[in-house]
């Protein structure tokens, strides 16, 4: 049976979001979105391991995530102080791209374990192309990532591209969370 994430929220360009954003992060793993706990409770004959649920539904329907709390992320503009002081995870949606797949990272203790698939994908990478992904994840634009290294700013787009050849993504996000599951970069360092 495949894992299935829920995203509630009845904002459509944040659930869109949150999707596109979760599907880069969890390739393995299926994301239906809702629009309202109606909807959601309809569909509920999948096997959901997380829901991400808008302030706004979450605190409608408190009692629906009362016993799921272990499982929910609260979707919050801001820190969502009251929700964590409730028990429940919180991811920020006014954050960057960047910092909320950071944060989603920090959330699911089961991506901190490294899996199979994305460790093999890492091996196929250079011991250089390993430098470069470091860096890139970093923030480091080519100019720089040449600098750094000290190689010509050609030759590091060359190990960029290779980069993104291998684990066949361009995706910011993606390249992340190689990296973060490979032991390359520590989270705390993005």
């Amino acid at each position: 049976m495949t894992p299935c994430f829920a995203i509630i929220d009845s904002n459509t360009l944040s659930r869109m979001s949150l999707q596109s954003i979760l599907k880069d992060i969890y390739d393995q793993v299926e994301i239906y979105p809702y629009r309202d706990i109606v909807e959601f409770i309809r569909d509920s004959n999948r096997h959901f391991v997380h829901f991400f649920v808008s302030a706004d539904i979450l605190f409608a329907d408190a009692d629906e995530f009362e016993t799921l709390k272990p499982q929910t992320t609260v979707i919050c503009q801001g820190h969502g102080e009251a929700f964590a002081r409730a028990g429940f995870r919180t991811v920020d949606c006014t954050m960057s791209e960047q910092e909320i797949v950071s944060a989603l990272l920090e959330l699911d203790e089961s991506l901190k374990r490294k899996s199979e698939n994305s460790i093999s994908i890492t091996d196929k990478l250079s011991a250089r192309e390993k430098e470069v992904l470091i860096l890139i994840v970093k923030g480091f634009i080519n100019k720089e990532i040449a600098q750094h290294l000290n190689i010509s700013t050609p030759t590091a787009i060359f190990h960029r591209n290779n980069i993104c050849e291998k684990l066949q993504t361009r995706s910011i996000g993606k390249l992340t969370v190689y990296a973060v599951l490979s032991g390359l970069v520590d989270l705390k360092d993005i």
